[in-house]
């Protein structure tokens, strides 16, 4: 968060560290299955050399791409979204490229709530949802656009999810509203 005028959205650290996590396993089972072969040994994937080489493929370069990507972004962060009183900015693509609105499309800011993706005991909580933002239906801006993970943008509508970023929703639409004057 930069200031008063300014909320900065951002990808959640505790995601990027078990992403990062999960790229590292796989990273060290390739490794371990291709080259150390001190846990599983040289007999593991018998006579099915295809096996061990798409295994190595998937895990190594996927893996390791995975954590290198994830280790990047856990020092600096992509950013989901941005609400200054001029415009709005948020991501768009698989970089989260930032794609700009000027902030008077914005014509209301709001939190939602969703049902939790757990069950516990056949029963599932309400849980924070993250934030909408509904934009004004005009021609110079599209309508829906390609966007990163975490936010939804279709219909004039953009969404950003809780889970994804380091903000709740509730917290996302209150600052929205203050920065841009909104009354809703």
């Amino acid at each position: 968060m930069a200031g008063d005028n300014i909320l900065e959205v951002r990808v959640s650290r505790k995601l990027l560290l078990v992403l990062t996590v999960v790229g590292l396993l796989f990273l060290l089972a390739g490794l371990e299955i291709g080259y150390f072969q001190k846990i599983v040994g040289p007999d593991f994937t018998g006579d099915k050399v295809i096996v061990k080489w798409l295994f190595l493929f998937f895990s190594v370069i996927c893996g390791g791409a995975i954590f290198i990507n994830c280790l990047v972004y856990l020092f600096v962060p992509l950013l989901l979204l941005k609400v200054t009183p001029e415009k709005i900015t948020f991501g768009t693509g698989l970089r989260y490229n930032p794609f700009e609105v000027s902030a008077r499309f914005v014509e209301k800011a709001e939190s939602f709530t969703k049902q939790s993706d757990l069950e516990v005991n056949g029963k599932r909580e309400t849980v924070d949802g993250g934030a909408f933002l509904y934009l004004k239906n005009d021609p110079s801006i599209p309508a829906q656009l390609t966007t990163s993970m975490g936010i939804k943008y279709s219909n004039f509508k953009l969404e950003v999810e809780s889970r994804y970023a380091d903000l709740s929703g509730p917290e996302i639409a209150q600052r929205t509203k203050a920065i841009l004057g909104l009354k809703n």
